[in-house]
């Protein structure tokens, strides 16, 4: 075997990119704290990012705005580093999913949104609830954007009754959190959400900070329920594939 050499860094196989200015309490099970995962991540703040950049039918003249090309250039440093995947820790960076596909060289995955084609199929097209951090934002062109159609039943709930999530979210200023006051809100939208479409066959949580809450949404709701993580963890079985032992 000969080993090459030529970075400075090794191991880290998933690159994360981040927003700048971030000062809130970065949960277990969020995708931007390094423990959510049992492999090695490398985290990395989007100098400069403090917004989600426009889809493209929003580009004036089909140009990037400064967000998505912040993005594409933290996504190709990511790459030179030698990561051998990319993902993001914001889902409506999906606005930016086939922009930073087209240069970053490796896999990236810019929001769970990109799987619901997917997992309609898997459900027989029964009905797939999306909790998202903001209803009113996630409009039609970030669902096309991420390839959902009207054919797929999906219905869509937010998490804007949740006072603790936007008190340090969503442009909240507060730094501490109450985690267990959170969980409460977080998974009683979840549950009242299921309840109202009791024909719903899975859950998918939009935002990177609801992984935390996954198992307990599943344990209120009884449903499958997809996040963040679920996809990261399958990406990284991709590209860091294990040889497999055992016997005849």
């Amino acid at each position: 075997m000969i080993a090459k050499g030529g970075r400075a860094l090794y191991g880290q196989a998933i690159g994360i990119l981040m927003f700048d200015g971030r000062r809130y309490p970065v949960l277990p099970g969020d995708v931007a704290n390094a423990s959510s995962y049992d492999f090695p991540v490398r985290l990395k703040v989007v100098k400069g990012l403090f917004d989600v950049p426009a889809t493209p039918d929003r580009w004036i003249d089909g140009k990037p705005p400064v967000g998505a090309e912040l993005l594409r250039e933290a996504a190709m440093e990511l790459r030179d580093e030698g990561v051998r995947a990319i993902v993001t820790a914001c889902g409506f960076f999906v606005a930016v999913q086939d922009h930073l596909a087209a240069a970053a060289g490796v896999p990236v995955f810019t929001s769970p949104l990109i799987y619901v084609p997917l997992l309609s199929r898997m459900v027989g097209n029964r009905k797939i609830g999306i909790l998202t951090a903001s209803k009113s934002l996630l409009d039609s062109s970030f669902l096309g954007t991420a390839g959902i159609t009207d054919a797929m039943n999906v219905v869509i709930e937010g998490i804007e009754e949740s006072r603790e999530f936007y008190a340090t979210h969503m442009g909240g200023k507060r730094t501490d959190m109450d985690v267990e006051l959170l969980r409460n809100e977080i998974v009683g939208i979840a549950k009242r959400f299921s309840d109202r479409h009791p024909d719903m066959a899975a859950m998918l949580l939009e935002c990177s900070n609801l992984p935390t809450f996954s198992a307990d949404i599943q344990q209120v709701t009884g449903l499958p329920v997809f996040d963040f993580i679920t996809f990261i963890r399958f990406i990284h079985a991709s590209v860091v594939q294990k040889p497999y032992d055992g016997f005849l």
